[in-house]
């Protein structure tokens, strides 16, 4: 005999889930009206029992978040011609030569950006089109190339980083030092979390720490 009471009790679970995930983390900020939202949340509860909102919640507000600030930041950048990875590819570069060595090469350049060489290559040929690097061989080295910052890369340098910086402390002004501490210390645990379960990432990864499995 069919309970004709099951999908009602059905509905009213989901209901009493998704309202208290809804009070623990509130509504979404950005997207469809709550409406809509409510209803695609028990959608996946219905098809799904073992989702985990919460999960969901912080993995879609990572991924708004970034959209977010690449947008507002860039902004600032391309009067300029440069993007975040650009600005850093010259500030890299101005690093190096205030302390007194020659350049960097696209490898060591992928590292400390943490994206691959590709990535590094396309940014570069952009930069040297802008004449904001040079791009020669090593003369210790003649297999590969050092990058260099030129005057005008100096330039750009100097009028894009201060607004830069100046807008990154405005966006994160109403997050204090120990909520930015907690913060960095989720997201990097979060990061280590990724990489365990595909440790296949941490092998292709240019950044040091997740090549080598350090904290």
């Amino acid at each position: 005999m069919v309970n004709e009471n099951s999908g009602d009790d059905k509905d009213s679970d989901l209901e009493e889930c998704l309202t208290r995930h809804m009070e623990e983390f509130g509504h979404l900020a950005l997207g469809d009206s709550k409406m809509l939202k409510s209803l695609m949340l028990k959608s996946l509860m219905s098809h799904y029992p073992e989702v985990d909102l919460g999960a969901l919640r912080i993995t879609r507000e990572l991924s708004i978040t970034h959209a977010l600030l690449m947008v507002s930041v860039e902004e600032l950048l391309r009067p300029a011609g440069l993007s975040w990875s650009k600005l850093f590819i010259l500030l890299w570069l101005r690093a190096i030569q205030d302390a007194g060595e020659q350049g960097l090469n696209p490898s060591e350049l992928s590292g400390h950006l943490a994206v691959t060489r590709n990535t590094v290559s396309t940014l570069l040929g952009g930069l040297e089109q802008q004449r904001y690097v040079t791009r020669e061989l090593d003369p210790e080295d003649k297999r590969r190339f050092v990058i260099r910052l030129t005057p005008a890369g100096r330039d750009a340098v100097e009028r894009c980083a201060a607004p830069f910086f100046g807008h990154l402390h405005s966006l994160l002004s109403s997050i204090d030092h120990e909520q930015r501490v907690l913060l960095v210390g989720l997201l990097t645990q979060l990061q280590q979390a990724i990489i365990q379960d595909r440790p296949e990432l941490a092998a292709r990864s240019t950044y040091p720490a997740f090549r080598h499995g350090e904290e």
